[in-house]
């Protein structure tokens, strides 16, 4: 597995071959001095109270990347912050995974000190034992009966696809869909995964209205047409699909979504992404993706990656993220896409209910 961490410097326009992404993003100007606003430090980290500054939407239910499976070695323990929680993920010794809070409930030791003893997690404190289910199964030192109140919560994992994915849900209740797989990650003549891993300053939710929000591809994108027709959005339970034609080029691709942390999108005989974006809290994510590239592109996949999470694609839409505000009744009008639309499907993920949107004008 390839991994990239930020995109690498563009190369010199007349060595340059003929890219297969460019006909779908800008190419990719990487300049490391990027733009004053991007320089520009969020208004959180100014630490001041501002009053016009509401707070993002809760943490949704849904499934969620916790690490790589090329990265949780058997035996490994791997501390994490997601869902506004202090985590750990361990590999038993027969080779499972398992995701659990981070505390210990004698004497709140943190358990990603611990080690792996067959199929439990040892407290590094005093050495209390954890299944995977996260009851304490074994105190070495003491004959008495173990405390019913000792555990600490377990999430459900999912293993597939490279990644290790954990099941949150505010009112502790089981999974209630599960993640599709996908044929490129199976097939030889794809390739392997290139890993690309980042956080940002963003509202979940935020970041997933962008898939709707089909005008700003043209402002903050640099989209050839400003063409609401070209674009198409489904929803199928917890799943929801966005279709984005581009007719002048003859191409289009499609995203699929599952649930708020997942999503798989398809470029057609160029690339298939497997993204997860996790919530560390309300106002930052963690991305962990993996581009699969057609046979034969592979050579370009650098350039693909830069093209996606650089400064015309990913890297365009940073700032804005970590600038703006979420509001729960935005001032929509003819022409803003299917927002309202997206957002009465998301509501779904909210153990609570929120405010109701307006309607845009039709």
């Amino acid at each position: 597995m390839t991994e990239t961490t930020q995109p690498s410097s563009a190369d010199d326009e007349a060595s340059r071959p003929t890219r297969a992404w460019s006909m779908i993003l800008p190419r990719n100007t990487t300049d490391a001095s990027r733009t004053g606003l991007v320089d520009r430090p969020a208004p959180e980290e100014l630490g001041y109270e501002l009053v016009d500054r509401p707070e993002p939407p809760p943490v949704p239910n849904g499934w969620y990347a916790a690490t790589s499976s090329a990265s949780l070695q058997v035996g490994q323990v791997q501390s994490f912050i997601a869902v506004e929680r202090q985590l750990v993920v361990f590999r038993d010794d027969g080779g499972a995974a398992h995701v659990m809070d981070a505390h210990c409930p004698h004497m709140g030791a943190h358990l990603g000190g611990g080690s792996v003893r067959g199929s439990n997690l040892q407290c590094p404190y005093h050495g209390w034992r954890f299944a995977g289910d996260g009851a304490v199964v074994e105190i070495p030192y003491s004959d008495s009966r173990i405390p019913s109140r000792a555990c600490v919560r377990s999430y459900p994992v999912l293993e597939q696809e490279g990644l290790v994915l954990f099941w949150y849900h505010a009112g502790r209740a089981e999974p209630t869909y599960t993640v599709p797989t996908f044929d490129e990650a199976h097939d030889p003549s794809w390739s392997e995964p290139h890993e690309y891993r980042g956080e940002l300053v963003a509202s979940l939710q935020d970041m997933a209205e962008n898939n709707v929000d089909y005008t700003h591809f043209f402002f903050v994108h640099g989209r050839d047409a400003l063409d609401e027709s070209t674009s198409q959005f489904g929803t199928d339970g917890p799943f929801s699909t966005v279709v984005e034609r581009f007719d002048e080029k003859g191409l289009s691709f499609t995203r699929f979504t599952y649930g708020p942390g997942i999503a798989l999108l398809r470029i057609p005989n160029i690339a298939t992404v497997l993204t997860t974006t996790t919530p560390i809290d309300r106002r930052h994510v963690r991305l962990l993706w993996h581009f699969y590239f057609a046979p034969g592109i592979e050579p370009l996949a650098d350039d693909i990656i830069d093209g996606v999470v650089g400064e015309h694609g990913l890297g365009a839409d940073v700032p804005i993220w970590r600038d703006k505000v979420f509001l729960d009744r935005p001032l929509l009008v003819k022409g803003d896409g299917p927002i309202t639309e997206f957002r009465r499907w998301y509501e779904q993920f909210y153990e609570g209910s929120r405010p109701q949107i307006d309607e845009a004008p039709r």
